[in-house]
């Protein structure tokens, strides 16, 4: 993550990020040029924008954790700071999810012009306020907007659910309004954070998909999630109720298509935290049976 500052170490802007996906899949050379073009514009300007910071004394890690001569890796930074939120009871489960992308708004921001929209999800929040296609994101949630890293840092200081502003440029011209945020909108994947291993939960139910044919004979669709319950089954799942051969279709009662047993395994991994308690759908003699797991 670069940060850009002013003399007096006021923040412009920051660049860099990354998804569940990929380290380098929302950064590159000709972004990271377009952010410091964008940058040097504002610094020129006789009464630049800068993005909000929390005040307060700077800590030291050692203040927050106690290690010793050893080295710290980046992530355990964060594992520290987690830890002490524990500690002082400041901890909320909406922690889990930092710096959300404004993908979870409908929002998608090219790679080589980090403020520049790239298209818009239908029916989404971004979607809903008129956003277009090379529209230009100015501000959101008082934060200025040179890079997708900015727009993560305004979302991360949004509410879990409320409204952001948001201020965009189209043919010089700019609009403002006020961007919707849904209970959970922050969720998102969290499986490459080191930091919090913890909270990835593990489904305990696996087996070998039916085919088209099998699907067919008990009236399902070919694109339906459908696979039998391998004969040896975890305490965990037997303890829900999940029995061998089983036919597990999915989750919550969600409409799961065109995915196979594990792509549900990926799906609840990244989707759930550890703790959280679902309903595994199952079809067992031509009954539709709904079995409540606690995943852990």
């Amino acid at each position: 993550m670069v940060f850009f500052l002013n003399a007096d170490e006021k923040v412009y802007a920051r660049y860099g990020g990354r998804d569940g996906r990929s380290p380098d899949e929302r950064q590159s050379l000709e972004g990271l040029r377009y952010t410091m073009q964008s940058v040097l514009a504002m610094h020129q300007r006789k009464a630049p924008d800068f993005a909000p910071r929390e005040e307060g004394t700077p800590k030291s890690i050692r203040q927050v954790v106690d290690r010793g001569r050893g080295c710290m890796h980046c992530h355990q930074v964060r594992e520290a700071l987690n830890d002490e939120l524990k500690r002082t009871g400041k901890w909320e489960q909406d922690r889990v999810w930092r710096y959300p992308l404004p993908d979870n708004l409908g929002l998608f921001l090219e790679v080589n012009r980090g403020n520049v929209v790239e298209r818009v999800a239908p029916d989404s929040p971004a979607a809903q306020l008129g956003v277009q296609q090379k529209d230009i994101v100015r501000q959101l949630n008082g934060v200025p907007i040179h890079s997708q890293a900015d727009a993560q840092f305004a979302l991360d200081r949004a509410p879990p659910k409320g409204k952001v502003a948001l201020t965009w440029e189209r043919d010089g011209t700019a609009r403002s309004r006020e961007l919707a945020l849904a209970e959970g909108w922050r969720k998102s994947d969290i499986t490459w954070r080191p930091s919090l291993q913890y909270l990835i939960p593990s489904l305990p139910v696996f087996g070998e998909d039916l085919t088209t044919a099998e699907k067919k004979a008990l009236g399902l669709s070919a694109e339906q999630l459908a696979f039998r319950q391998r004969d040896k089954v975890h305490s965990q799942a037997r303890a829900a109720g999940i029995r061998a051969r089983d036919i597990i279709l999915g989750v919550d009662d969600r409409k799961l298509v065109n995915m196979d047993a594990g792509d549900l395994y990926q799906y609840v991994r990244q989707g759930y935290l550890a703790s959280d308690r679902i309903t595994i759908n199952v079809l067992r003699d031509g009954k539709r049976l709904r079995l409540p797991l606690t995943l852990r």
